[in-house]
């Protein structure tokens, strides 16, 4: 096994792997050390999300080779949202007609004509991710392998496993989600609070088609999200305190399928429940800094939002192509991969755009997750009047797809070689 690399990733999950293939194209010895066995990551089971992919991330996954395992002629796993219609209303009700309703065609210059995003099955992106690994000679899985500590010095940081393995590498990068056990042994403080909210996720098959049009109803207990998947299936995530998400939880099949109908109304006919169901609480959380001597934080280790904007994902993988991009021009101006100055350089870029989206998906879930009669009737009336002003809507729009700020090649999508 090798033991000496330019980027150590701890965490082969999503944002892991990608900021993986990433700087492995860049021309760099890529190793990634994972708790699970890449066996064990790609059963079904594992995670029953599904994740919004925005226009300029799904452009990195082209640019990567990842988006040919998720699209083979005419079989496609990336379910294209076309349109997002945003409401409110109460469960068992109509929404109200003051809603927002953002369309693809309306920014089909600035997006190439692509559609607003991608909804994609994590399970399926997992087996596309190990697939693209699979095929880079610089990439090494260390899995299963536990890391017990490192220490950086001058030349290098040394990881050591728990088995006595030594590795070294340039830079130690923390992908290893919310809970970053390297995080924590750099001694990297977090800024966390709850938000009092869980979310089910589950699967549910529809009888009339979608249309990619993805919906985000806000209820006074959370936003009800269902986001369009490949046929007639949609991805649920449906807030709710955790008292009551709990009891959703307990239901018996057939009653939690008819409490989550009575959510979800009868536009697109008959609907089922056709996977398990999943809860996870919801917080929000924000490492109080990036990067330490030989380190940075990536991903959910360095920021875990709300999913009522569904950028989560989108914000990791902005990291791994802000990071990838930074290494390579460390390279090419012979200067030290972890080093302070390339370190600091990916903090001032990606620090400001995450704590700005952190601070604006708790604001706008603190204001639509109430049922206070003068609030409600703001924020619709709000909703009326961004969906009445066609340059606010465009900016709306580019933010979700990812078309805004300061953007790396690869979500350019441009690859390094």
């Amino acid at each position: 096994m090798k033991t000496k690399f330019d980027v150590l990733i701890v965490g082969g999950g999503l944002v892991g792997l990608t900021a993986a293939l990433a700087c492995a194209q860049a021309g760099f010895e890529i190793g990634v050390i994972d708790i699970a066995a890449p066996s064990d990551q790609l059963a079904d089971e594992h995670d029953g999300r599904a994740s919004a992919i925005a226009t300029a991330s799904f452009r990195m996954m082209r640019a990567l080779g990842v988006a040919d395992a998720l699209i083979e002629g005419d079989d496609t796993h990336a379910g294209p949202i076309n349109q997002i219609l945003v409401s409110d209303g109460a469960a068992g009700k109509a929404p109200s007609p003051l809603n927002l309703f953002f369309d693809s065609a309306q920014i089909a210059q600035a997006n190439d004509g692509e559609p607003l995003g991608y909804m994609v099955e994590n399970r399926r992106m997992r087996h596309a991710l190990h697939a693209r690994t699979k095929t880079q000679d610089n990439i090494t899985w260390i899995a299963p392998a536990r890391v017990s500590g490192f220490e950086a010095s001058a030349e290098n940081t040394e990881v050591t496993l728990e088995d006595g393995t030594v590795l070294t590498a340039s830079l130690l990068v923390g992908a290893d989600g919310r809970g970053s056990f390297v995080r924590r042994m750099a001694g990297i403080g977090v800024t966390s609070w709850p938000c009092h909210q869980s979310a089910i996720v589950t699967t549910v098959a529809h009888e009339l088609p979608h249309d990619g049009i993805a919906h985000e109803l806000f209820l006074p207990a959370g936003p009800f999200a269902i986001l369009p998947l490949t046929g007639n299936r949609a991805s649920i995530v449906w807030t709710e305190t955790p008292r009551a998400a709990a009891a959703a939880m307990a239901l018996d099949d057939e009653q939690f399928a008819a409490e989550l109908a009575r959510r979800f109304g009868d536009f697109l006919g008959e609907v089922k429940p056709c996977a398990p169901r999943w809860c996870y609480p919801l917080s929000f959380q924000h490492a109080k800094t990036y990067t330490a001597d030989r380190l940075v934080l990536i991903g959910d280790a360095a920021h875990g939002i709300h999913p009522i904007a569904g950028q989560g994902f989108n914000m990791g993988l902005r990291d791994a192509a802000a990071l990838a991009d930074i290494l390579v021009q460390a390279r090419a101006e012979g200067r030290d991969l972890g080093s302070t100055l390339t370190l600091d350089t990916f903090e001032d870029w990606r620090k400001f755009d995450n704590i700005v989206l952190t601070h604006a998906c708790d604001v706008f879930n603190r204001l639509f997750s109430n049922n206070i009669g003068p609030l409600k009737h703001a924020r619709r009336l709000g909703l009326s009047a961004v969906d009445k002003l066609p340059p606010l809507r465009q900016f709306f729009m580019k933010e979700a797809s990812g078309q805004v700020g300061d953007l790396p090649p690869l979500l350019r999508g441009d690859a390094y070689t």
